[in-house]
């Protein structure tokens, strides 16, 4: 059985397959029935984009397939995938789906789907919908549905989404903070602004006219870099670089200084365990983020939990271990039952913006208490994936490598989910102990399984 999912939806060239009309209308179809199978029709199906050329085409094949099973269609328009996550949920939607390819160039598309409890979809659920377009299903014809503009229906934009946020943020008042947003020419285009204006912050705003083939291009959180003089050119607080879909952030501070991932969860982490909200006084994080938030938070006696590559992956840790807090190196930050363990830009920045205003100081002032360690990461071409640890030479390695690191460093070594790579990372506090470290263990990888 062919595979469509990955570790996040369906992604790939627009109108290509899996991305081609023929296949949407059939994972539509599919869709609609499943629905069908697991509790019927009512509520329908929320989906919105991010501004792509091809999005247009998408939203039809898929209303195509979902409306031939009598799925009735509401076309949210351009929106992040964290709104249209939060507008599935409160709306009342049978499920959601987001047309996106989040942080990837304009030409690429795919679909995300969440269940009406606004989360994504699970494991099972992809694997039924894989397994249903593989066989010959013969469909139940009846009354078509039908597509409606959720601005006819909802009251506007992402209402209930602004209205989520009102209510958890109703004490933040961010009048005389300046901000500078760029959106990426993406699904925070409109969304984005507005809200922070709600709160009464004066918005800089910047990548905001989405022409469907400008989205992430030499913009938002792939390039802080660009708005990073602008920040301190109009005298901001700090800069928002969203990406494609607004479910991740980056952070410029108010010196134009662009900050990492892991100093912004070192941030949160340390302010909301000073406000007594960092419930077990634990975080989860990827195994790829950097040993400098380790050590900073462990010196506040704060724990953190590794989960593999992924935002599901720290999602499920933090449900499970019942945390409020985790994210990726990235800029992907998700907040527990407080945001449905959701992982959304827009919510993260008016985190941090209180954070800021209550702390009295600054961005950077707050990001000092961070300090990033030495990291390499090389991608080592496979030839196949056999289990690391039968390799002998592979073994050996680590093994020299570990006792060299002791406590002050650490190695991840694993293969890509996607492609025959072999990826090695070494962390330490010096950066010539890292360079030595690395060239040992890339060198017994490529010997035993370099393509």
């Amino acid at each position: 059985m062919k595979r469509l999912f990955g570790t996040d939806g369906i992604r790939g060239r627009a109108n290509e397959a899996p991305l081609d009309p023929v296949t949407l209308i059939e994972i539509g179809a599919v869709l609609g029935r499943l629905m069908r199978e697991r509790g019927g029709m009512d509520g329908g199906i929320l989906i919105g984009h991010d501004g792509r050329r091809s999005a247009a085409m998408i939203f039809g094949a898929l209303s195509a397939g979902l409306c031939a099973e009598g799925v009735e269609v509401f076309d949210g328009g351009l929106l992040t995938t964290p709104a249209l996550a939060h507008e599935t949920r409160l709306g009342h939607y049978k499920a959601g789906i987001i047309i996106s390819a989040s942080h990837n160039p304009a030409h690429d598309n795919g679909i995300k789907i969440f269940g009406e409890n606004g989360q994504k979809i699970s494991d099972s659920i992809e694997r039924a919908i894989e397994e249903q377009l593989a066989t010959a299903v013969d469909a139940v014809r009846g009354r078509p549905g039908i597509v409606h503009r959720i601005e006819q229906t909802t009251g506007g934009e992402a209402h209930e989404y602004r209205r989520f946020l009102r209510k958890i943020f109703h004490e933040v008042d961010l009048r005389g903070m300046r901000v500078l947003v760029d959106c990426a020419h993406g699904g925070g285009s409109s969304i984005a602004p507005t809200i922070l204006r709600e709160f009464g912050a004066t918005v800089v705003v910047r990548n905001d006219a989405p022409t469907g083939d400008n989205i992430n291009d030499r913009c938002g959180a792939l390039h802080p870099d660009v708005v990073a003089n602008e920040v301190v050119s109009n005298d901001c607080v700090l800069g928002l670089c969203l990406d494609g879909d607004g479910d991740r952030s980056i952070f410029i501070d108010e010196r134009g200084q662009v900050i990492h991932g892991d100093a912004l969860l070192t941030v949160l982490a340390l302010e909301m365990d000073r406000a007594g909200r960092l419930d077990n006084r634990t975080i989860a994080v990827t195994v790829m983020s950097n040993l400098g938030l380790k050590r900073a938070l462990s010196a506040r006696g704060i724990e953190i939990r590794e989960t593999p590559v992924g935002d599901r992956s720290v999602s499920a840790a933090m449900q499970e271990h019942g945390l409020v807090l985790g994210g990726e190196n990235s800029g992907h930050i998700i907040f527990g039952p407080r945001h449905h363990f959701t992982g959304d830009g827009l919510f993260t920045t008016l985190e941090l913006l209180a954070l800021v205003k209550q702390s009295g100081g600054t961005l950077s002032e707050l990001a000092s208490s961070f300090e990033l360690c030495p990291q390499k990461l090389v991608n080592v071409k496979v030839h196949s994936k056999p289990a690391l640890d039968t390799i002998p030479a592979i073994v050996d390695a680590e093994r020299q490598v570990t006792r060299l690191l002791g406590e002050d460093g650490r190695v991840v070594l694993r293969y890509s989910g996607t492609e025959k790579l072999c990826r090695v990372m070494i962390e330490a506090i010096d950066e010539s102990l890292v360079d030595r470290c690395v060239n040992t263990l890339v060198a017994a990888v490529t010997e035993s399984l370099g393509a």
